[in-house]
């Protein structure tokens, strides 16, 4: 089987710095281990969780991290993109992933929603990524999807992801209602210069590289010019890989990194 260019350049068994990482070699940030722990303890007791940061800021990864570790016999995790979900299309979708086929009418999806969850032999655990682009409608339905009347219990976990604005969102009057019924949350930020350096060592290494391939002075002026944001990280770092393959550069220095204004 062919192998990339670059890959065999630099003596990578797989190329380094792309989306499709594996769970298990995700870069166990402080950030990623925290939201993890957080998302971990509060779907015990919470109705609503909120997780978010910048694009490219290791929520998504985060997310991934968290349904992979979930005990399977205890929670039944439902993925979901908020991309203009509607109030009818949140709950149409939630039976769907509780592997239910949902009526055509809100009011009759709603009364089946609580009869899934209630009878259901696992807690339910909704993970709506890009959660800012959820219609407010669909936002607003959260506190009636999350109530049980007579049940202190918590019946189902909504965990919302999604970009700094969805904590402005949900700052407005008309989301009173559900503000208290979010307790727990995570802010991601960009890494630190150490995390940084340490972040792109482990990219080298866990794409089959075990000597480093990116100097002191390269990393620190790509976590300078990313700020610190993975996604912005990988794509220097990935740029400049295939600039130093093309040039026969052996390690990767300051002087031949790319970046997106160059």
């Amino acid at each position: 089987m062919s192998t990339h260019p670059v890959q065999d350049f630099y003596g990578f068994s797989r190329m380094p710095f792309g989306k499709d990482i594996e769970v298990a070699s995700a870069f166990r940030s402080p950030s990623l281990e925290n939201a993890v722990s957080m998302l971990g303890l509060g779907i015990h007791t919470e109705d609503i969780l909120l997780l978010t940061g910048p694009i490219g800021g290791g929520k998504s990864v985060a997310l991934r991290v968290f349904q992979a570790g979930l005990d399977l016999n205890r929670y039944h995790p439902v993925f979901l993109r908020g991309l203009g979900l509607s109030a009818r299309d949140l709950v149409k979708s939630v039976l769907q992933g509780l592997l239910v086929e949902p009526p055509f009418g809100q009011a009759q999806a709603n009364t089946l929603f609580f009869k899934t969850v209630t009878e259901f032999g696992r807690k339910p655990v909704i993970l709506i990524n890009d959660a800012q682009e959820l219609s407010s409608g669909a936002l607003l339905s959260l506190k009636t999807l999350a109530s049980f009347e007579g049940d202190s219990k918590s019946r189902v976990t909504f965990i919302l992801c999604g970009q700094p604005e969805l904590r402005d969102i949900l700052k407005y009057s008309r989301f009173a209602s559900i503000q208290p019924r979010i307790r727990l949350w995570m802010e991601f930020t960009g890494m630190g210069l150490e995390e940084s350096c340490r972040y792109i060592d482990h990219g080298v290494q866990a794409a089959g590289r075990p000597s480093p391939l990116f100097s002191d002075s390269a990393k620190s002026e790509i976590h300078k010019r990313s700020q610190g944001v993975p996604r912005r990280v990988n794509r220097i770092c990935l740029r400049s890989l295939f600039e130093g393959a093309a040039r026969k550069v052996a390690v990767i220095d300051a002087s031949n990194l790319m970046f997106d204004d160059d």
